[in-house]
């Protein structure tokens, strides 16, 4: 064995490792097998109403999902042994091929003596270089040290930092709150100013107004006398034209009162007889309509009446349209013996 070690151990080491990751993949087998797969654990969710259709999705879902994790295992299973079935083969190879190392055990030993001098130039070089590692480890510590004390330091300039740099905010928010205090004082000068420059022209409109209000009452003040004395002027000759037209009126009446007794044809009445004349007539004097009304005579005479009341048109009426209105609708008393 020492032999082969000696001669081949490149060969024996590869032999070694092989043997070793066969026996983790039978141990990993092993224990994969005695593993009992855990079912996902579903939340139960209380519900008032459960779709059966969609419950048997889910459980359709699940099955599906079981079947294919069964599946898998299956196949990782099947693969499994078929890479324990290669390592064995792989193993029986190796068998072989450390008999041949066997027959080859007197050449390893005869390199057995130089291979410990390599060994052991190895291990002085292993000394060497794990001298030259504490001496890199005492220097990176040294370095951490340093690096930490920079740290530190950075640390301490940082918080130095920070602190004059909060300084320097609380004096920009002083200077600002002092900057606003100073705005809000000019904008507080301006509003004052403001409302004094508004307080003024409300009074100066305010005078205007008063004086325009004076001016505007003295305005209706005349406006008003002006009105009366034109309302007098107009009363007066209102009341004239009144009179005049009350004479041309009454002048009219009286010749229509002539004009129907003058074509009145009865002689012989009783002593008294008379009548109220009621005459509707048109704008040309034509009669429209005659009624003698509390007549007193008998029907003979109230007859004749209307008769010399229509004989007489068309009744005198004055040149002036606007009087027609007046002569529109007339009564009048006949008495023959006036």
């Amino acid at each position: 064995m020492f032999y082969l070690i000696a001669n081949y151990p490149k060969s024996f080491l590869a032999a070694l490792l092989f043997h070793i990751v066969v026996a983790i993949i039978f141990v990993s087998n092993f224990q994969f097998s005695d593993t009992q797969i855990t079912p996902p654990q579903v939340d139960v969710v209380q519900a008032t109403t459960i779709d059966e259709e969609q419950v048997l999705a889910e459980l359709a879902a699940l099955k599906a999902l079981e079947e294919k994790k069964r599946k898998a295992e299956h196949d990782r299973l099947k693969r499994l042994d078929k890479e324990a079935e290669r390592a064995r083969k792989e193993r029986e190879k190796e068998q072989r091929r450390l008999k041949e190392l066997e027959k080859k055990r007197k050449k390893e030993l005869e390199r057995q003596k130089k291979l410990e001098r390599e060994r052991k130039l190895a291990e002085k070089k292993k000394r060497e270089a794990e001298k030259q590692r504490k001496i890199a480890e005492r220097k990176q510590r040294e370095a951490d040290r340093k690096r930490k004390e920079a740290d530190i330091k950075r640390k301490e300039a940082d918080r130095q930092r920070r602190l004059a740099e909060k300084a320097r905010k609380e004096a920009e928010s002083r200077r600002a709150l002092e900057l606003e205090k100073q705005r809000k004082a000019v904008e507080e000068r301006k509003r004052a100013e403001a409302e004094r420059k508004r307080a003024e022209e409300i009074e100066r409109r305010a005078k205007e107004k008063a004086l325009k209000a004076i001016e505007e009452q003295q305005r209706i003040d005349d406006e008003k006398a002006r009105q009366r004395a034109l309302a007098e002027e107009e009363r007066k000759l209102a009341s004239s034209r009144s009179k005049t037209a009350q004479k041309i009126v009454n002048r009219y009446k009286y010749l229509i009162q002539k004009q129907v007794k003058n074509n009145w044809r009865m002689r012989n009445v009783e002593a008294g007889s008379h009548c109220d004349v009621f005459v509707r007539m048109m704008p040309t004097g034509d009669v429209l309509n005659v009624e003698a009304r509390n007549c007193v005579g008998g029907k003979i005479f109230k007859r004749s009446v209307e008769d010399a009341v229509r004989a007489a048109a068309p009744l005198p009426l004055p040149p002036d349209k606007s009087l027609f209105s007046q002569f529109r609708e007339i009564t009048f008393k006949f008495d023959p013996k006036k």
